[in-house]
């Protein structure tokens, strides 16, 4: 979905706004059933009261009244004396149409609820999908999940019970003080100066529940990480024997999220209770004080009656509307938690084309390029670096010497802002060309690579839909995969699990390689970053005479530990604390003082 692309979300009701195109006409559906159903509601004490005055009472009726109307309607006072199933049937049918109006605002609510959480959820996956990197390093995935469905979901129940009958509240508040007001003023006054008080203690809570409930989301996101850490590592945890460790993290960090749960629970039963009492006072009061009017004042039992209904629905919504305020800061929260994932800047992915100086020399060519760390401390240094096309170009060095920096910077998955120097594709600056067309040029097997729950053949063919079987047997064969594929009752149709976790590591990643292979007719250059670490001798080397004989014209680079996996480039890097130390042929390598030919004797035993 492009478009949130830009969207910056200054103010929340610009996200509310934004997440309900699509569902605005279903909330005001339900907005407009709810206000009938309201309409509804205050009409029954109408009818009781006119017949408790009217019809049953001696209390005369008035010209141009209400129950003059509702009296006329049924064949006048003698005739509902005579008749009375009729108001009966009045309240009953009064009772059914409300019945239908709320079935149609729950009906409608829930659509719109739906509609809008599916637009929320679709825009925070494809704007996360675009998002770069660097982004990713500074937050946490499971903090990003609880961002996506549980703050969501707050936001749903905001936006669909409490925003929703926001207007049924103030509607039965208002129509509820005209009608009382039209019964008895004195008590009118009396019920109403409860309303300040109930909207005052509302907005205290208010604060106090926003700023817990931070809290407690915050918490929630850390929570969620550890549980997602501890079942995407699982076999790490096993092998090291820290079960009681990660069990005794977890309930530390749960004991301190439920700590300010039960800190929220005991803040939401204050304001309840408090709702509670107020709105208990007010109801007692009223009924004191119109029994004392029906007594002293000659307000008759139909009036006392029919105000009493309708202080109790001045009652509801009147808590109800507390209750809007104290939950608008939960769904302040979850907003806030929304958008700053929604203001983290995408990478520019498109899908324009830029076609590289076929005649240009090298490939690719990196020129004094450095790449520092948040903090400052350059990783790599003053790098300089060229491809020419089909040539295999191997890179070793010791761990921390920036190798897999250095691929990222290939790719362009790296912070743009903490890159210096110049790296250039086909003559041309890489930074000219759009991402996606950019980033299809390459094909990358990382050390530890990730694949998707799904068939092997699934993940073989996972960069490209229109993949043929054909193909991707044929990448598994080159990748040296199938001697293990046939060992499989179901063959390349195997389920591999989450993140591969039947599959071993040297078979997760010759699979990985197979992608790699069949997507390398589509690719311009292959990056093999340390994949055949998991390997033994015999599939390395099998796997290196394949794709030296079979992609004699396919750019490659290789990144390795072992001598022996990059001893047949055409060119060697050797890095060395972020610079290339040493620059030539593995033959050339070997007869210099350095680091190369210190890890080949150490290898080779020499």
């Amino acid at each position: 979905m492009k478009e949130n692309t830009g969207e910056r979300f200054p103010t929340r009701i610009s996200f509310i706004m934004f997440a309900l195109r699509g569902s605005l006409g279903f909330f005001i559906v339900s907005m407009l059933l709810s206000a009938g159903t309201a309409l509804l509601d205050l009409i029954n004490p109408r009818i009781v009261s006119c017949v408790v005055d009217n019809v049953l009472g001696s209390v005369p009726v008035s010209e141009g009244t209400f129950n003059a109307w509702l009296l006329s309607l049924a064949g006048g006072a003698d005739n509902v004396r005579l008749n009375l199933y009729i108001p009966a049937l009045a309240v009953a049918g009064v009772a059914l149409f409300g019945a239908l109006a709320r079935y149609g605002q729950f009906m409608s609510n829930s659509a719109g609820a739906e509609k809008l959480v599916r637009r929320v959820r679709n825009v925070l996956f494809s704007h996360t999908d675009r998002l770069p990197m660097s982004w990713y390093d500074k937050n946490k995935t499971g903090d990003i999940l609880q961002r996506c469905t549980s703050d969501v979901e707050t936001v749903k129940q905001f936006v669909s019970v409490q925003l929703t009958s926001f207007v049924r509240i103030i509607l039965l508040m208002v129509l509820s003080i005209v009608f009382m007001a039209g019964i008895n003023i004195p008590l009118t006054i009396a019920a109403a100066a409860f309303l300040p008080v109930i909207i005052g203690y509302s907005a205290f809570f208010h604060g106090k529940i926003g700023k817990t409930f931070m809290q407690a989301d915050t918490e929630e996101g850390v929570v969620s990480s550890i549980v997602q850490e501890n079942l995407t590592g699982i076999r790490v945890v096993r092998a090291f024997g820290r079960e009681a460790y990660e069990c005794g993290r977890f309930t530390e960090k749960n004991e301190k999220y439920t700590a300010l749960w039960v800190r929220l629970m005991d803040l939401m039963a204050a304001f309840w209770s408090v709702g509670d009492l107020i709105s208990g006072l007010q109801i007692m009061i009223i009924a004191i004080l119109g029994a004392v009017f029906c007594v002293n004042h000659g307000l008759t039992a139909g009036s006392y009656i029919a105000f009493i209904s309708y202080n109790s629905m001045l009652a509801w919504p009147v808590r109800e509307l507390g209750r809007t305020i104290a939950d608008l800061s939960r769904a302040g929260v979850a907003v806030d938690r929304i958008i700053y994932i929604l203001r983290a800047e995408p990478e520019n992915i498109n899908d324009d084309v830029l076609s590289p100086d076929t005649d240009a020399k090298p490939l690719i060519k990196l020129e004094n390029v450095s790449y520092s760390y948040i903090d400052g401390t350059d990783v790599l240094s003053e790098i300089d670096m060229y491809v020419a096309r089909g040539e295999k170009i191997g890179i070793i060095g010791g761990t921390g010497s920036g190798k897999s920096t250095l691929t990222d910077i290939l790719m362009r998955t790296c912070d743009p802002a903490r890159l210096r120097g110049r790296v250039t594709y086909g003559g041309k600056d890489a930074s000219q060309y759009p991402l996606a067309d950019y980033r299809r040029r390459f094909a990358r097997v990382l050390q530890e690579p990730f694949l998707f729950s799904g068939t092997i053949s699934h993940n073989i063919g996972i960069a490209s839909d229109d993949i043929s079987g054909d193909k991707i047997k044929q990448a598994a064969e080159d990748a040296s995969l199938m001697t293990a594929v046939d060992k499989f009752p179901d063959g390349l149709k195997t389920f591999v699990g989450e993140r591969g976790v039947t599959l071993s590591g040297g078979q997760k990643q010759r699979c990985a390689l197979a992608a790699c292979l069949a997507n390398a007719d589509r690719a311009d250059v292959l990056i093999l970053d340390d994949s055949f670490s998991a390997l033994d001798a015999e599939t390395d080397s099998a796997i290196r005479k394949t794709l030296f004989t079979k992609y004699p014209d396919t750019t490659m680079i290789i990144i390795a530990h072992r001598i022996t996996t990059i001893a047949g480039c055409d060119r060697i890097y050797v890095l060395d604390k972020g610079r290339v130390a040493n620059v030539g042929t593995h033959a050339e390598l070997i007869t210099q003082e350095g680091i190369y030919r210190d890890i080949y004797e150490l290898q080779s035993g020499k």
